[in-house]
């Protein structure tokens, strides 16, 4: 089977694809193109990339909005109708009319696990989980480090006082 080649329609299908929340993934397979061939359209091809970036763009918005609210919290008001049926009737689902409807007023907390994702990702220089563990100079910039290849450990023989026997160092608790 010959590969398709790259299609006038693509930047169009790929940026609706992306728009639908579709990973590059399934981007590729919707166009029928292996992820190789994806990307290396991307290199070829602006209009393609910048369709992409263009579909992605209003999803992530979307997904960074609902993870800020988990993040802080929030309010909502929850409607709960209740249906009840006049005397002697039976059928609930045609003749049941509404009766009471009652507003809560509910909170979801904030997230703690939005708000680690959110500061780890936003605050990288204070949040993330390894620090640089570096030496510096007395201007902050980073000092070269070398790395010496040891080989094994040698007995050491040590002796504690003229009287005493040798005692291989190796042997000791340091």
């Amino acid at each position: 089977m010959a590969k398709p080649k790259y299609d006038d329609n693509f930047p169009l299908l790929a940026e609706d694809y992306a728009r639908q929340g579709m990973i590059d993934k399934e981007i590729a397979k919707k166009l029928g193109i292996s992820e190789k061939t994806y990307y290396e359209y991307q290199k070829r091809h602006p209009q393609f990339l910048q369709a992409i970036k263009r579909g992605k763009q209003p999803v992530d918005v979307e997904v960074e909005n609902a993870l800020l609210k988990r993040a802080r919290g929030f309010d909502y008001e929850e409607i709960h109708t209740e249906y009840r049926l006049k005397a002697g009737e039976t059928e609930v689902k045609d003749k049941a009319r509404p009766s009471v409807v009652k507003r809560i007023k509910k909170t979801i907390v904030p997230d703690v696990t939005a708000c680690i994702f959110w500061l780890k990702n936003r605050r990288k220089d204070r949040w993330r989980d390894m620090r640089d563990l570096g030496f510096f100079d007395e201007l902050g910039e980073p000092l070269p480090l070398r790395f010496i290849e040891v080989g094994p450990r040698e007995s050491v023989v040590v002796k504690k006082d003229p009287m005493e026997k040798e005692i291989d160092a190796s042997k000791l608790n340091h």
